[in-house]
């Protein structure tokens, strides 16, 4: 272990007798720096204020941020008012404390001046500590390096060329840019940079794991989480805990050490790789394959095809457990698994069933690899839904009122789930689909039993549709681009494509949509006209289909309901559409 716990506590137990105070500058450099994680988002408030707790008893010299402070994605009257509610939680801190924007705290251009507003600084800048420099970074509004501002990148080598015989350079942004860059064998003018000027540690955060590597002699970190919930148990092996970064600097000499709970880990205790590879193990490595299942008909028996791949070079010996509700019986429940290095193993399991799909059968098992690493796989067989979409006789009157003589005959969804696989909570939806070979009609009808609380604030084009009552689709003619859209009861459109190809988001994107909604007395209805040209299908030939996913999000009682519950960007895990 490079970090030895009986020197914080013995450095704990002195601060406890003698007090506090910031430490002069002597020979080299002499600090305590604390790095704090995402609060956010999904806060966890008893857990971000224990990691205060933790920090302040540490009594730091000042903490920097990796971004995510507040929830954030709201209009500028809730940001201010997130921001008002949490900053104030920052004065359990006796130590200055510096923030970086994260997504979460910056989420439009527009909400750019309520941080600066709100934290007395700009999104990116810079200030010294004894003889150490310190460099915040915004990356808050962009998906990738190249997207950048230049002028940002121009300040930074500004910044980094008038250095002269430091003790030490940290750079702080909230995304880990250099992860899919330097950490992926790829160009990263940003390295190079940080490589040419002696860059002593680079911090991020965002992902919500951690993970730690050593390039070119710069300590890279991605936090994980100082308040970012992250879920029902902790996972020790993969630094799934809530955190904070303890970094000594002693005569100028940098030693960082992650923290859990006044615990202390080896900072190396999982590595980029361990992390990248347990990130794709549920998508890479184990597949719960299940039936088709066209829209309208029951399910009395299921068949789930269970494949696991083991790439690493050491055997795997686990459990497959299953786990269902009433309407799902397994005929075997579990099986023990051993699979050789370089080997996979395939399994089927069947289900005799009620007629009623959901909760979905649950397939419990525990991934070991790497430096006994472990990874802890939920997941359901993934069922994939048809829907059988017919040529309209009649064109139907886009107007929001929903004339069930004009949607007779039409495809029709009205069975939905919640994330977790279970029966949707959200109040009852149904979605009914025609086209006329040119464009997809779409009509959905979302019951609500208390219409009074639906929200419906944004009227303008491509605002935040999102934080409303709405309804959502995910449509893709092909897996690498996808085309997603968000509509609320005003009528108002948000959306945005999606390039698979390049994990690279488009928002300035409209479609040629025509959307028309109307509240009701027990509803609220959505017509539209979808150009299929606009969503990739320029020709409809006899064998066309594509790729969707809906989500309905009720925002009185915060649920969703969802056609496939895996609400990604992942084409293989949406329903097919076929055009008859």
């Amino acid at each position: 272990m490079k970090k030895i716990v009986m020197i914080l506590t013995l450095l704990a137990a002195a601060l406890i007798q003698n007090g506090w105070t910031a430490r002069p500058a002597g020979p080299g450099d002499n600090f305590r720096l604390v790095v704090l994680a995402d609060r956010t988002g999904g806060a966890n408030q008893k857990a971000f204020e224990m990691v205060l707790r933790d920090i302040e008893w540490m009594k730091p010299d000042l903490v920097v941020t990796v971004g995510d402070l507040i929830q954030g994605y709201a209009d500028s009257a809730g940001t201010v008012k997130d921001w008002d509610a949490t900053l104030p939680m920052l004065k359990a801190l006796s130590c200055p404390v510096y923030l970086t924007p994260g997504n979460h705290d910056i989420t439009t251009p527009e909400v750019r001046s309520i941080f600066i507003k709100k934290t007395g600084r700009n999104p990116y800048y810079s200030f010294d500590h004894q003889n150490s420099h310190f460099i915040v970074m915004d990356n808050s509004l962009v998906e990738t390096l190249d997207k950048m501002d230049p002028a940002q990148i121009r300040w930074l080598e500004k910044d980094l060329r008038s250095l002269r015989n430091r003790s030490g350079i940290y750079i702080f942004m909230h995304k880990p840019f250099w992860a899919a860059g330097v950490g992926a064998g790829q160009p990263d003018k940003l390295h190079d940079l940080f490589k040419r000027y002696k860059v002593t540690a680079v911090f991020a955060g965002h992902w919500h794991n951690y993970a730690s590597e050593v390039i070119d002699g710069i300590r890279y970190v991605v936090m994980g989480s100082s308040g970012a919930d992250i879920g029902p148990s902790e996972n020790i092996s993969l630094a799934g805990f809530y955190q904070y970064l303890w970094v000594t600097v002693k005569d100028g000499k940098f030693s960082p050490a992650l923290v859990r709970a006044g615990n202390t880990f080896d900072l190396d205790h999982v590595s980029l790789k361990e992390e990248t590879f347990a990130h794709q193990i549920p998508t890479k490595a184990v597949f719960v394959d299940g039936p088709e299942l066209i829209e309208g008909r029951k399910l009395s028996s299921l068949e789930a095809e269970v494949r696991i791949k083991n790439p690493t070079d050491k055997p795997i010996k686990t459990e497959i457990l299953w786990e269902t509700g009433q309407n799902w019986k397994a005929v075997k429940n579990s099986i023990p698994v051993e699979i050789a290095p370089g080997d996979s193993l395939k399994s089927v399991f069947r289900f005799k069933g009620s007629g009623t799909l959901y909760p979905l059968p649950v397939m419990k098992m525990s991934y070991p690899f790497g430096r006994d690493k472990f990874y802890n796989l939920e997941m359901s067989p993934n069922v994939t839904r048809i829907l059988e979409c017919p040529r309209a006789k009649k064109s139907p009157a886009i107007d929001g009122r929903f004339d069930k003589n004009e949607w007779l005959g039409a495809g029709k969804i009205a069975d939905f789930c919640g994330w977790d696989g279970n029966p949707a909570s959200a109040d009852p939806t149904q979605v009914y689909f025609m086209h006329d070979g040119e464009n997809l009609y779409i009509a959905a009808v979302c019951r609500d039993t208390v219409m009074a609380q639906l929200k419906a604030a944004k009227t303008v084009r491509d605002d935040q549709v999102y934080n409303d009552d709405c309804i959502g689709f995910l449509f893709a003619a092909n897996k690498d681009t996808v085309y997603q859209m968000y509509v609320n009861p005003a009528s108002t459109v948000w959306d945005q494509l999606i390039d698979n190809t390049r994990d690279d988001l488009d928002q300035k994107w409209n479609g040629g949509f025509q959307a028309k909604a109307q509240a009701g007395e027990r509803e609220w209805v959505l017509e539209m006209r979808v150009p299929l040209k606009d969503i990739g299908l320029p020709v409809l030939n006899k064998a066309a289909e594509m790729r969707m996913n809906i989500r309905r999000k009720q925002q009185r009682n915060n649920q969703s309901a969802l056609w496939m519950y895996d609400w990604s960007y992942q084409t293989k895990n949406f329903g097919v559409v076929r055009f008859k």
